[in-house]
């Protein structure tokens, strides 16, 4: 649309899933004079979206977040840009084989299908896997991989087309306008959006642009609990076993929480994506501009140097990483929050100004509906979501030194750094341990055996060839963004993509 608006019912700033989803959402619970609107251009506007491996592994320990990925899973389903890959996750110690069983005592409480795998059994739907270096595994047959770029763009029309939502790409947010005059409750009161293109009046403003959304908050004296923060990725190939399901996704996921790592086809080659570098923790302000960036603002220059110890870890589960070339890695921007939730809701001190932020692709779909119908029924009606709620008191107490204040002088970077080269050889990552030094040594009676988190039943699990047919999304599938699954010092503790 040519004509840039002056007044709006609800802007949202950011159209990555999460602002895409919304914008939807609210369009089908009746709302109308929708504006969204973000810096970049569409339909990938440089946001973690574009960079993310968009897989989404359902068991977690925390109620909310499990029930907020399936019902995000089932929005991609419903929308048919979902595969169902199957993903395991591996353990190469005692500990970890533990954890795996109170992971099947979540499964089981939140009625997901899972099973507890012996290493033969996962070399069975793995056949590349080097099972002398793990004691079993834990598989979930519904952990999905999901178009979130085509997503995005299916409810962003949708919401064109059912409430007349303006779309503004390369239009960036100058100011947050708000009424400062006192109120009986204490609190302030939005009433626009300062934009490079000309000023809205806004009777809502959200909040929904991710690594950026302290920037925005900030512009209405406020701030949202969270700091940009890298999950590193590089994308390994060409790799014949892969390249031959002609498939995007023809085998399980591979999750490696004693190394914090995972391993997933993407098409002919394999993303390693690791959570166990050091804490890089990123300014806003130190994110470039679309302009600026060599690849993507959240798609940073890659710190070899802090994916050593990873990537011979990962050769080590997978021999033939060590025969592969890198094609692509980043250091991807993604949010942290200090308890490792999103930050929804209305912002305590800003009436109308609301948080969907720090919000991943796999709970996207889940969270958008979640602050859709609390905006509009004053409660989420999907599920109780007050532990991702911006406004709680622990969480509005926490601060830390990185990302969370204004800054008076940039040191935006240039990012004139670029990938390594496709001549940059895994094999250069030596094996600091051998494979027989870290062959778990385990009494046979402590293996654990298959079974049915269901119905408790033995069950061999299906081989890799059923996996290897299923169709894959066309696109919005590659590169970094997948969130960890259990508690690090350096990691999130939240549970895939």
């Amino acid at each position: 649309m040519s004509d840039f608006p002056t007044s709006a019912k609800v802007v949202v700033i950011g159209a990555g899933i999460v602002g895409n989803c919304l914008v939807g959402h609210l369009a089908r619970l009746g709302w109308t004079d929708l504006v969204l609107l973000d810096k970049g251009p569409l339909p990938n506007p440089g946001g973690s979206t574009g960079h993310a491996s968009n897989f989404i592994f359902p068991v977690d320990h925390n109620k909310e977040m499990a029930l907020l990925g399936e019902q995000s899973a089932n929005q991609y389903r419903d929308m048919n840009l979902s595969v169902d890959s199957g993903g395991i996750e591996v353990a190469r110690t005692q500990e970890r084989m533990d954890e795996l069983q109170r992971r099947m005592t979540s499964a089981t409480a939140w009625g997901i299908e899972a099973h507890l795998l012996d290493p033969a059994q996962v070399k069975e739907l793995v056949p590349f896997i080097n099972e002398d270096v793990i004691l079993g595994g834990f598989y979930c047959p519904t952990v999905s991989v999901v178009d979130s770029l085509e997503t995005g763009t299916v409810m962003r029309k949708e919401a064109i087309e059912k409430a007349g939502c303006q779309v503004f790409a390369n239009t960036e947010v100058l100011d947050i306008l708000t009424d400062d005059t006192p109120r009986p409750n204490g609190r302030r009161k939005v009433t626009g959006v300062v934009t490079d293109k000309g000023t809205i009046d806004a009777e809502y403003v959200v909040v929904a642009c991710g690594v950026w959304s302290n920037q925005i908050a900030y512009m209405a004296d406020t701030y949202i609990p969270l700091v940009p923060a890298v999950h590193q990725m590089a994308d390994v190939g060409p790799l014949d076993v892969l390249a031959e399901t002609n498939n995007e996704i023809g085998y399980p996921i591979v999750r490696d929480m004693d190394t914090f790592c995972y391993e997933r086809q993407s098409a002919g080659s394999m993303e390693v994506g690791s959570y166990a570098h050091r804490p890089i923790l990123h300014h806003p302000d130190e994110i470039p501009s679309n302009e600026e960036a060599a690849l993507s603002p959240t798609e940073m220059p890659f710190t070899a140097d802090d994916f050593d110890q990873q990537m011979e870890e990962a050769i080590e589960l997978m021999d033939m990483l060590g025969d592969a070339e890198i094609k692509y890695a980043i250091n991807g921007l993604l949010s942290l929050t200090p308890d490792a939730m999103p930050c929804l809701g209305e912002l305590p001190d800003v009436e109308n100004f609301w948080a969907a932020s720090a919000v991943w692709v796999k709970e996207g779909p889940g969270m958008a509906q979640v602050v859709a119908e609390w905006m509009t029924h004053g409660y989420p009606r999907v599920i109780d979501s007050h532990g991702a709620d911006v406004a709680s008191t622990t969480r509005r107490r926490v601060t830390t030194t990185s990302g969370l204040a204004p800054r008076s002088t940039s040191t935006r970077p240039t990012a004139s750094s670029t990938p390594p080269s496709s001549g940059n050889r895994v094999a250069t990552w030596s094996r600091r341990r051998s494979r027989a030094a870290r062959k778990p040594s385990v009494p046979s009676s402590s293996r654990l055996v298959s079974g049915s988190a269901r119905s408790g039943t033995p069950r061999t699990p299906t081989s890799s060839s059923a996996t290897a047919s299923k169709s894959a999304p066309s696109s919005g599938t590659t590169a970094g963004g997948t969130r960890s699954p259990s508690v690090s010092t350096s990691t999130c503790a939240r549970t895939a993509v």
